[in-house]
C-alpha cells in the first residue's frame, strides 16, 4: 500500500500524502480492523453532495459494527478531480466524487450521462439514475479498476448574462464562459453564442470587465460566488441537467463480503436520493437569495434551444449500440412509457 501512495506522489502532493498515512492501521474498541474509506471531492462540507456521502459513510459504518470508516476529503485538498480516477485504480484512494468526464475519459460512451438537452429537468435525470437506465454502462467501468457506483446531480445549468435573453436570437454573438469540453463549446455555438473556457475563479472578474458577456451554471453556483453582481439576469435555458459521478477502486469494492458490498450499495442509491433530494432545497434557497439581490429572470422557449442543439445530442446518442439503448430508455421516461 505505501509503495502505491509513494507512487502517486507527484500526483497528490506531500501534504496529501501525509494526511491519507495518518488515517491508517486504525481498530475498533474490540480489536476488529477498521477499512478506512477515503473519499475525494473538491467542495466545501455544506455542498450537498458532501452531505449526502457524509451520511452514507455514517451510515456504512453503523451497518458494518465500525468496520468502515470514512474520511471525506473535502475543498479539493487530495489535488485536481483529473488525477482522481488514476489514485483509484492504484487502489490508494478508494473513492471520489468526480465529474462524468472523467470516467468519459476511459469512456466515451459515458458522454451520454451529460449530454446537452438530455434530460427535462432534475426529477427527470433522477428517475433515470435510480431506475438502472445507466447500470450496464456503470459496470462496464470496473475494467479500468474503478466503478462509477452513481451520479449526483450538480444542478441544472443555465446561462447567466449582462442584458435580458429572451430568444436563441438575443444569445447570437455572446461570449459564453463554459466549462473546457469540446461538448460545452459545440453546445454554445449551436445555441447562437460562442463558448469560452476559463476557470470558475476568473469569471467574476472576467464579466464584471466586459471580456465574457455571459456564463452558465446553476443557482447554486450563482450565488455562492456573486454573480448576480455582475451579470444579473438569469435565463433559463435548461440546456444541461449536470451529473457528477460517484466513482469507487474495484480493490476496495472486491474486498468486501457480499453482505457488505449489498448493504452498501444500497446505501449508495439511498445516498443518491439524498443528495438529489438536498440539491433541490439549496437551489430554493439560493433562489431566494439571488431575487432579493435583484436578479431579474428570462423564460425564453426552452425548446428551440433544444432544438437547435438536437444535431449535439443525436451525434452523442448514436455513437455506439450502449449510448443508443440510453439515450431511448431515457426519452421513454421523458413520455412517461
Amino acid at each position: 500500500m505505501l509503495k502505491k501512495i509513494v507512487a502517486c506522489l507527484s500526483v497528490i502532493g506531500f501534504i496529501a500524502v501525509i494526511a491519507i498515512l495518518a488515517t491508517s492501521g486504525t481498530k475498533t474498541a474490540d480489536g476488529q480492523e477498521v477499512t478506512e474509506i477515503r473519499v475525494a471531492f473538491n467542495q466545501n462540507e455544506q455542498h450537498p453532495q458532501y452531505l449526502a456521502m457524509k451520511e452514507l459513510g455514517e451510515k456504512f459504518e453503523e451497518a458494518t459494527n465500525g468496520r468502515y470508516h470514512m474520511t471525506i476529503y473535502a475543498n479539493g485538498v487530495l489535488g485536481e478531480q483529473g488525477a482522481m480516477a488514476e489514485l483509484i485504480r492504484t487502489g490508494a484512494l478508494q473513492m471520489a466524487i468526480v465529474p462524468c468526464s472523467v470516467p468519459e475519459g476511459y469512456d466515451p460512451d459515458f458522454a451520454i450521462v451529460g449530454t446537452p438537452y438530455l434530460y427535462d429537468g432534475i426529477d427527470h435525470m433522477e428517475k433515470a439514475v435510480t431506475g438502472g437506465v445507466f447500470d450496464d454502462l456503470f459496470e462496464s467501468s470496473r475494467k479500468y479498476s474503478f466503478k462509477v457506483m452513481t451520479v449526483y446531480t450538480a444542478g441544472e445549468r443555465n446561462v447567466y448574462t449582462t442584458k435580458p435573453v429572451n430568444s436563441a436570437a438575443d444569445l447570437k454573438g455572446m461570449i459564453i464562459r463554459v466549462n473546457d469540453s469540446p461538448t460545452y463549446i459545440e453546445m454554445t455555438r449551436l445555441m447562437g453564442g460562442q463558448g469560452a473556457a476559463m476557470a470558475q475563479s476568473e469569471v467574476y472578474t472576467a464579466l464584471q470587465q466586459g471580456v465574457i458577456d455571459a456564463a452558465e451554471n446553476s443557482e447554486l453556483v450563482f450565488n455562492d460566488f456573486k454573480h448576480y453582481e455582475v451579470a444579473p439576469y438569469y435565463v433559463y435555458t435548461k440546456h444541461i441537467v449536470h451529473p457528477d459521478v460517484v466513482v469507487a477502486s474495484t480493490e476496495f469494492l472486491d474486498a468486501m463480503t457480499e453482505e457488505d458490498r449489498a448493504i452498501f450499495e444500497e446505501l449508495v442509491l439511498d445516498s443518491t436520493k439524498t443528495e438529489f433530494a438536498t440539491f433541490r432545497e439549496k437551489i430554493e434557497e439560493a433562489k431566494t437569495v439571488i431575487t432579493e439581490k435583484g436578479t431579474e429572470f428570462c423564460y425564453p422557449d426552452v425548446e428551440e434551444f433544444r432544438s437547435l442543439c438536437q444535431p449535439l445530442l443525436d451525434k452523442v446518442a448514436n455513437q455506439s449500440d450502449v449510448t443508443k439503448k440510453i439515450y431511448n430508455d431515457i426519452i421513454a421516461l421523458r413520455e412517461g412509457e
